[in-house]
């Protein structure tokens, strides 16, 4: 009765429903949290691309690709060159990406260097402050990892723009690379736009917190209102509930008799599933006294007869009528797609009719109980069926399913032990043995798996040159 008391205390209902209210908030906070985050960055990302292909198309169509590569082979600006620095120079102050330039990557002996053909600057940085700058022939030997630069390379073989995060001297920005190419199609260099992710990660934060704020204050108003109503419809109920049942076990370890005994059912007016428990133990508790042996009893003999009807008396493993009931439950479970491996094993002894007129039945008996043996000691995880005179099934399962060709190898060595001793024709049996296993694309049910397993073993058992007893 303490013990009873201690764990209502330790562990209450009402608790458990604002813990949970509790938790299932914050998972939510959580899973929206990251959801909102990548939307927000899944769509920054598209946005950015479609940015930067703009500016890549609008780009190139000014470029002159054999000019610029006269350019960066001599290492001398030409006319061209300057008025493609120039425009280049508007489009980063009209458009404001965070860079605009082209390089090359130089050859893996060089490690991670890259060459700088063109760098776009603002007015400002061009004629004003023009410390950092970069100019035609600048080699980069630090800003650049080696696996960018390696990428670099492998980009000059693509046709089409190439996106990718990039990390560099300059900061954190999301690239594209789109590949030049001169009059004869050969690639001499990597026209690139960066824009600055720095400032996008901050407003994806604001965001996803702006909106982890509006979740987390509905959130609260769902727990309070829950747990409000939970209070008067369930769980104080449950408590009164509770302590009747509490008080009527307390009192069935008192009283002499069972008559003694009665539910004080809790005054409930809540017109739901708790108050019509309520009644229900009480009823129950009124009925319990009468029936309750009767079911134990009425259990138990259920429970023999069906042992009883399912079993083959000669040799204790199932019968035809309990295979007959799993087939059932399998064919079930195959259209519901409960299950997907199945495994049948079709044996019939052989020569059973020659030691029953030779021996005696009795013998013949022997020869079906010693051949159960064997597979019972084999397959111990497989329930065995006999669904004839010389016929028997096995349902493959758990690992007997997994290791059914190890089994069967087993069960072939065992009986070709006996077959070598020195052994009584009934007690080393000979069996014809057919495998066969589900597939969904030849059968419908279990019937057709037993005929496949069944026409292997009559093909074995022609093989063997035994008769067949039907």
């Amino acid at each position: 009765m303490d013990n009873m008391e201690n764990k209502r205390i330790q562990r209450p209902l009402k608790k458990s429903i604002q813990y949970g209210c509790i938790v299932f908030v914050l998972v939510l906070c959580v899973f929206l949290g990251f959801s909102i985050y990548f939307n927000y960055k899944n769509l920054f990302i598209k946005q950015s691309q479609d940015y930067i292909r703009q500016i890549i198309n609008y780009v190139i169509g000014y470029i002159d690709n054999d000019d610029l590569k006269q350019c960066m082979e001599t290492n001398v600006e030409s006319p061209k060159y300057k008025e493609m620095m120039a425009f280049l120079d508007d489009v980063k102050e009209d458009l404001d990406p965070q860079y605009l330039y082209v390089i090359k990557p130089l050859s893996e002996g060089d490690g991670n260097n890259v060459l700088v053909l063109l760098s776009a600057e603002n007015y400002y940085d061009r004629y004003e402050y023009t410390e950092g700058n970069l100019y035609l022939g600048d080699v980069l030997e630090d800003e650049y990892t080696k696996e960018e630069v390696d990428q670099m390379r492998v980009i000059m073989g693509e046709k089409d723009i190439v996106f990718m995060e990039s990390i560099t001297y300059w900061g954190h920005s999301y690239c594209g690379y789109y590949t030049l190419h001169d009059s004869t199609g050969a690639p001499y260099a990597i026209l690139g736009v960066d824009i600055d992710l720095t400032q996008m990660s901050k407003d994806i934060l604001y965001k996803t917190l702006g909106n982890l704020v509006i979740i987390i204050i509905t959130g609260a108003a769902f727990i309070f209102g829950f747990i409000t109503w939970a209070s008067k419809n369930i769980t104080d109920p449950i408590e009164m509930l509770e302590r009747s049942a509490i008080r009527y076990i307390k009192r069935s370890r008192e009283v002499s008799s069972p008559e003694m005994l009665i539910f004080e059912k809790p005054d409930l007016n809540i017109k739901n599933e708790v108050e019509s428990l309520s009644n229900t133990i009480n009823q129950m508790t009124e009925d319990m006294k009468d029936y309750m042996f009767r079911i134990i009893s009425a259990e138990k003999e259920t429970i023999h007869m069906k042992e009883v009807a399912n079993t083959d008396s000669l040799t204790g493993v199932k019968n035809k009528l309990a295979y007959d009931d799993e087939v059932k439950q399998l064919d079930v479970r195959l259209k519901g797609n409960l299950i997907n491996e199945l495994g049948v094993i079709m044996m019939d002894v052989n020569y059973l009719k020659k030691i029953n007129d030779t021996y005696g039945h009795k013998y013949g008996d022997l020869l079906i109980q010693n051949f159960c043996s064997i597979v019972c000691d084999i397959f111990v995880h497989s329930p065995v069926y006999r669904i004839g005179g010389d016929e028997f099934v096995i349902i493959l399962q758990k690992n007997d399913l997994a290791n059914s060709d190890k089994l069967l190898k087993e069960f072939e060595k065992a009986l070709n032990e006996r077959a070598s001793g020195e052994f009584n024709p009934w007690e080393a049996p000979s069996v014809a043995v057919g495998v066969a296993y589900y597939d969904r694309n030849k059968d419908t049910d279990v019937e057709d798996v037993f005929r496949r397993a069944d026409d292997a073993m009559y093909e074995r058992k022609k093989e063997m040159k035994a008769e067949r007893l039907d």
